[in-house]
């Protein structure tokens, strides 16, 4: 099993899975998010799945699956079932993955799908990084339509996602983005001035 699990991990680049957040709260689902499906010795039935707009699962051979409004473990526990009638000895991982979206100064801004033991500094890493013009004053995550800051060098930036995030990640100030540009000439005006001086 150890084995099944590492090999998921690298196959879709997220870390490993875990039916609840934290220990307490469950995992749900809702459209847009996906199932990685891994059946042991059934190529042909393993694989990312999206649930549709209607709420549902299509998955190979069994079916329709309705995969919103319930929790996750319901979900595992339905899927597990039908490949067992389908199968004599079914070996099966199951795991959920969330979608989520970073927007901003990143190198690589896009919707992504994370599993629930995903925090947001793990999407910035699969974002690319900030960008040098990124503010790290200004990374904000809107959750349910509310919003709030995140610090990167504290535990907020440790906080688990949730199906639906987005991250935005603003610009540095242009007077902050050109203040090398001030300081340089600053100096150059400086040194000049002495110069002057001690040709005097």
């Amino acid at each position: 099993m150890r084995a099944a699990r590492f090999f998921t991990a690298l196959l879709v680049g997220v870390p490993l899975p875990a039916v609840a957040q934290n220990g307490s709260m469950p995992v749900t689902l809702r459209a847009g998010d996906q199932i990685l499906l891994m059946i042991k010795n059934e190529p042909g039935w393993s694989g990312r799945f999206t649930i549709t707009p209607d709420g549902a699962l299509m998955l190979p051979v069994i079916g329709r699956v309705t995969a919103v409004d319930r929790p996750f473990a319901d979900i595992e526990a339905s899927i597990r079932g039908a490949y067992a009638r389908e199968l004599a000895e079914p070996d099966i991982l199951i795991t959920p993955l969330y979608r989520v979206s970073v927007i901003g100064e990143v190198r690589a801004p896009a919707f992504q799908w994370v599993d629930p033991t995903a925090t947001v500094a793990d999407l910035l890493v699969m974002s690319g990084g900030l960008l040098p013009t990124a503010s790290r004053n200004k990374v904000r995550l809107i959750r349910a339509g509310e919003e709030s800051r995140i610090q990167l060098d504290a535990a907020s930036a440790l906080a688990p996602l949730r199906s639906g995030d987005q991250l935005q990640v603003g610009r540095r100030s242009w007077f902050s983005e050109n203040l090398p540009i001030f300081v340089g000439a600053a100096a150059s005006v400086a040194a000049a001035a002495v110069t002057s001086l001690i040709v005097r």
